[in-house]
């Protein structure tokens, strides 16, 4: 047999020949494994904020329902220094520390600097009381028994005062009844949140709209399809407007009314002289559209008759509740006549703040000398102390009757009127512990709430300063001061 004879040259052509598919294969499945890459890479940027959306895990500035930390790592705590030398951004501990030392607490409080509050201030006033709330023991105080004015901080008092004194499930009602046949009186019972169209918001709101439909229908069963229209607001007997508010006010409350629909706002932003009368210009609009004629213009008159309709406003709990997250000063001088009302005072601003002042001793948190002229914080006339604001703080922590005023609180640099504070590097350390209620008039800012030291010891507090005309320094020293007990390991 003659055997094949292959060159040299041949062989290594051949070689030369599958090394080179052999490259060409590789760098093919190379660059497909790089496109593969860049295209999860792509879809990523486009599908990531989506999809951790959908499962509740991206981070926008507020807590999430997914704990970071299944994600990434949680961030080591900041070591940078406050001005008084206490690291900020230390977490509180689960469980209570050691009770803060006095004289080291007020040092630090003392040296923030007030350069600021002083520049343009006639006399400048500062107060404080900072309140161990597990023993009532004071842990720092600044001329704690000084009455000065509270400003919004009036509403933790009223508050305390409506929690403590009526029923938390107690609802108002918006009415209809009818004198005689063919005659109606829309009857206001005092729901500051009152709507004249049904809305999805949270909290649920009695609306004008579903009242109608309802005394639509009952009068179309008993064969009415006209009527005339009256209305009646005389739950409260006060004209409305206290004599202590400037008139420039009456772009943040309405004339105080027992009937209004989104408290007494027009359609073009302005607020109402006459609420109860454009509630039931509303509700004649919207019994006519639901098939009722109302003849003549709605007028004035006192309520007889048998009820055919109503709707409830949301329970008290939710009504103070929102009155604080809001801070809104026309929800707080409805429930204060509403308080009035319910303990046997005048439905007038007089009866509310002595209904507030007679709660308030009865749980030993009136101090004598305070003025009060409102329920909402607006009058400069109120004069209430550092001592009284901590004091009420801490009696709602120890009351679960009172609690809902602490779940009504924001949350320092989170959220309500808290959401863009709390931002520097002294009161950094309170975002997300701390929940106050704060107070801002001309010359006036104060904060009161609660805290957690970063060794887990539960304070109430109060921060106040008059006289000073720089707002915003006004704001960033009762921040830091709240920064202070918050980041104290004293």
């Amino acid at each position: 047999m003659r055997r094949m004879m292959v060159s040299p040259l041949h062989s290594i052509a051949s070689g030369a020949r599958l090394s080179t598919s052999r490259l060409a294969r590789h760098w093919l499945i190379t660059w497909i494994l790089i496109g593969l890459l860049l295209v999860t890479a792509f879809a990523g940027l486009v599908f990531w904020h989506p999809i951790m959306r959908a499962v509740s895990a991206e981070r926008t500035g507020a807590p999430t329902t997914v704990p970071p930390s299944l994600l990434m790592p949680p961030p080591a705590p900041s070591a940078t220094p406050t001005a008084s030398g206490v690291p900020v951004g230390q977490p509180p501990t689960a469980v209570a520390g050691s009770l803060p030392v006095r004289a080291e607490v007020e040092q630090q409080l003392n040296t923030l600097d007030i350069s600021k509050l002083l520049a343009g201030a006639d006399a400048l006033a500062l107060a404080y009381e900072v309140v161990d709330t597990e023993t009532g023991q004071v842990v720092a105080s600044r001329d704690a028994s000084t009455l000065l004015i509270p400003a919004s901080n009036t509403k933790l008092l009223s508050v305390t005062a409506i929690m403590h004194a009526m029923d938390r499930q107690m609802r108002f009602p918006t009415r209809v009844v009818q004198p005689a046949e063919g005659s109606i009186v829309l009857v206001g019972g005092g729901d500051p949140m009152l709507t004249a169209e049904p809305t999805t918001a949270y909290p649920r709101r009695a609306s004008l709209q579903e009242l109608a439909t309802s005394t639509a229908a009952a009068l179309q069963e008993a064969g009415t399809t006209s009527v005339t229209l009256a209305f009646d607001a005389s739950l409260f007997t006060d004209p409305g407007w206290n004599d202590t508010w400037p008139a420039n006010y009456r772009d943040q409350v309405t004339q105080l009314s027992a009937l209004w629909v989104d408290e007494g706002r027009e359609p073009t932003g302005g607020r109402s002289r006459t609420p109860a009368l454009s509630a039931a210009t509303i509700f004649a609009t919207q019994l006519t559209a639901a098939g009722i004629t109302v003849t003549g213009v709605p007028v004035a008159a006192p309520a007889t008759g048998e009820e055919i309709a109503r709707v409830e406003s949301a329970p008290l709990h939710v009504l103070a509740e929102q009155m604080m997250l809001r801070s809104n000063n026309s929800f707080a001088e409805i429930l204060g006549l509403q308080l009035a009302a319910a303990t046997g005072h005048p439905t007038t601003f007089a009866g509310s703040v002595a209904a507030i002042e007679e709660q308030l001793r009865e749980l030993s948190l009136w101090t004598d000398g305070a003025v009060l002229r409102d329920a909402s914080g607006l009058s400069r006339s109120n004069l209430v102390s550092a001592e009284m604001l901590a004091t009420t703080v801490r009696r709602a922590v120890d009351d679960p009757s009172l609690s809902l005023i602490l779940d009504g609180l924001p949350v320092a640099g989170v959220t309500g009127t808290l959401a863009d504070r709390f931002s520097d590097d002294i009161s950094r350390s309170a975002r997300g512990v701390a929940k106050a209620k704060t107070g801002t008039l001309t010359r006036v800012g104060s904060l009161a709430g609660t805290t957690i030291t970063a060794e887990g010891r539960p304070l109430s507090y109060a921060f106040l300063t008059n006289g000073s005309s720089d707002g915003w320094a006004a704001r960033v020293w009762t921040d830091q001061g709240v920064g202070v007990i918050t980041s104290c390991g004293c």
